[in-house]
């Protein structure tokens, strides 16, 4: 399986450590840790944590050809501050990968299974247009949409015009009314129909995971864990699901599946621990 996450490459830093993250880069790392081939098409400052993060992804089994380099800006960082277990954000702004130009156009002559964004990545206009420019031209077998929403960095017609290339939707429970509002649907159902979305991930944190497939609902439950860090624990099921069902598994093992990797995640720091034997003995 090959995937392509586009968009923001970051630092997660709070009190105590600083972890290379962003949503787009935190799938890909998943579907890097379970073996399968990813690209990243972002950008990196000429700066320390530029050169990290290349070195860094390099470790992580990912491509980084398209990982631009750009002079007088810095890398990407998100400020973390944590309540009760449950993060919050800030942003420094602009960053480098609100630059992002994109591939040549070489790069579309070969296809592949998945491409992964967000809405965060839309914040700017060149990364956005660079994005559209990309999907109209991709040859792909799935779009992954997740939806990611972050303090303002997005707007109505980002939402509805980012749905209307997705294939595949995720979004938390807390999303989803923004984004019900946003397309004028009243439920999931419907707004499955409207943009001829195959498949529909709903995360509802303790309260488990659905996916809307055809016309049925399948549902993963949380495992009983000690939660030390739920920074990328969406990432990490989204990556894992992609992996399972690009490679040939059925929807609810699937799912189930990720749900474990997720359970796994947040007894971990970091958005993408390294997988034990355990979880690895579990969903392999």
């Amino acid at each position: 399986m090959k995937a392509i996450s586009y968009g923001e490459v970051l630092w997660d830093i709070s009190d105590n450590s600083s972890t290379l993250g962003g949503a787009p880069l935190n799938v890909l790392g998943h579907i890097a840790r379970l073996k399968d081939d990813g690209i990243i098409i972002s950008a990196i400052g000429n700066d320390e944590l530029g050169g990290e993060t290349k070195k860094a992804l390099l470790d992580l089994g990912i491509d980084t050809t398209c990982l631009e380099v750009k002079d007088g800006i810095e890398t990407g960082k998100a400020y973390i501050k944590l309540d009760n277990g449950i993060p919050s954000y800030s942003f420094n702004d602009p960053a480098a990968w609100d630059l992002i130009d994109g591939p040549g156009s070489s790069f579309f002559d070969s296809s592949y299974d998945v491409f992964i964004f967000g809405t965060l990545c839309q914040r700017s206009k060149k990364s956005r247009e660079t994005l559209y420019r990309i999907l109209d031209n991709l040859k792909c077998r799935e779009v992954f949409f997740d939806v990611n929403l972050r303090l303002n960095f997005y707007s109505n017609d980002i939402i509805c015009k980012s749905l209307g290339y997705a294939t595949i939707l995720k979004m938390n429970d807390e999303e989803l009314p923004i984004v019900l509002m946003a397309s004028g649907c009243k439920d999931i159902q419907i707004l499955k129909q409207k943009y001829d979305l195959k498949i529909v991930i709903l995360t509802k944190g303790k309260k488990g995971t659905e996916l809307y497939y055809e016309n049925k609902i399948y549902t993963a439950d949380p495992e009983n864990v000690k939660v030390v860090d739920t920074v990328g624990a969406g990432d990490s099921l989204s990556g894992s699901f992609l992996h399972f069902y690009l490679n040939g598994d059925d929807i609810e093992c699937a799912i189930k599946k990720a749900s474990m990797v997720a359970d796994y995640v947040v007894t971990k720091n970091g958005a993408i621990p390294e997988y034990s034997e355990e979880i690895l003995s579990k969903i392999l």
